[in-house]
């Protein structure tokens, strides 16, 4: 189901929280929706479940556009908060079948569906328990149950690692890439490693507007900006390069080659060794970090301070 977002705009009173986000989300996939503190990621998250109403701007979901049709668009998404609201004197069972009913779920199908997803999640040995006497990890994984109970096409996912151990962090990953098989997924984490083993394609809001949108194998290209690693088996005469591409020895036979991405400079380098009678032992594009990528867009400057933050 397709999910297009058209010049979103968050006020509150004199400060703006988003300022013209538009981006489309189509079809099965994992989606890394990043930002600083105040950035507007979660302001982002409570327009698209309606329980904001944005100052101006468009979303849709399908046919349905909010917030005419904001029922309709609040039973195909499913929402995990960053702060998860969840009944603590309820059992896991109890709370789940509840929340279905909700949606409408009833008898054998809901009964069905909550034990589905009590395994789905990894929630079988805590089943029995009140949710109170569990850990910060379990409970996420209730809230997950939760939000997957009416099999919504669109998952919209707060911060869903927030304060698990390692392990944990581990288990919802491969959660939310199985999910993302079949679903689309959207969420947001500070974890940017976490992000990059995930997520196909990453949006990177600052200040409120959108900076970035690009799939994890394209962040060069949407930069502007290529690295290439040289190793050879003798010394290469570099005068071939243009003015606009940066050379930074790494050893006495390897170089870091650094320019803009509409030069080719695999070619480049490829005739040059070729003409040069020099064997390249190595040519290979270096894949930017993803937390290069986020500094470079994100970090504040002294001529420009960062706002008050929003969240």
């Amino acid at each position: 189901m397709r999910l297009k977002v058209e010049n979103l705009t968050k006020a509150y009173g004199k400060q703006l929280a988003l300022q013209g986000v538009s981006f489309t989300l189509e079809g099965a996939g994992v989606y890394g929706y990043l930002g600083p503190n105040g950035a507007g990621k979660s302001t982002t998250f409570k327009i698209l479940t309606g329980y904001l109403r944005p100052t101006a701007g468009n979303v849709t979901l399908g046919p349905w556009t909010l917030p005419q049709h904001l029922r309709r668009i609040q039973q195909h998404i499913g929402y995990l908060p960053e702060h998860n609201p969840l009944y603590l004197d309820l059992y896991v069972r109890e709370y789940l079948l509840f929340r279905g009913r909700l949606y409408g779920l009833r008898g054998r199908t809901l009964r069905q569906r909550v034990e589905d997803l009590i395994e789905r999640v990894g929630l079988t040995p805590e089943a029995h328990k009140p949710i109170g006497a569990l850990s910060r990890g379990y409970r996420q994984r209730v809230g997950l149950a939760a939000a997957l109970l009416h099999d919504p096409p669109l998952l919209i996912l707060d911060e869903p690692t927030s304060g698990l151990d390692p392990n944990q962090v581990i288990e919802i990953r491969q959660l939310i890439r199985a999910l993302g098989q079949t679903h689309t997924v959207i969420f947001s984490s500070h974890i940017l490693a976490e992000v990059q083993a995930i997520a196909d394609r990453v949006l990177i809001l600052h200040k409120g507007q959108l900076v970035l949108d690009a799939p994890l194998t394209e962040l060069e290209k949407h930069l502007g900006q290529q690295e290439l690693i040289v190793e050879t088996e003798k010394p290469l005469q570099w005068d071939f390069l243009p003015p606009a591409v940066q050379l930074s020895p790494l050893g006495p036979l390897a170089w870091a080659v650094q320019g803009p991405a509409d030069i080719d400079l695999r070619r480049l380098i490829s005739q040059a060794a070729t003409q040069q009678q020099v064997p390249l032992l190595r040519l290979e594009k270096r894949q930017l970090p993803l937390e290069e990528v986020f500094q470079r867009l994100t970090r504040p400057t002294e001529t420009d301070p960062s706002a008050a933050p929003v969240l």
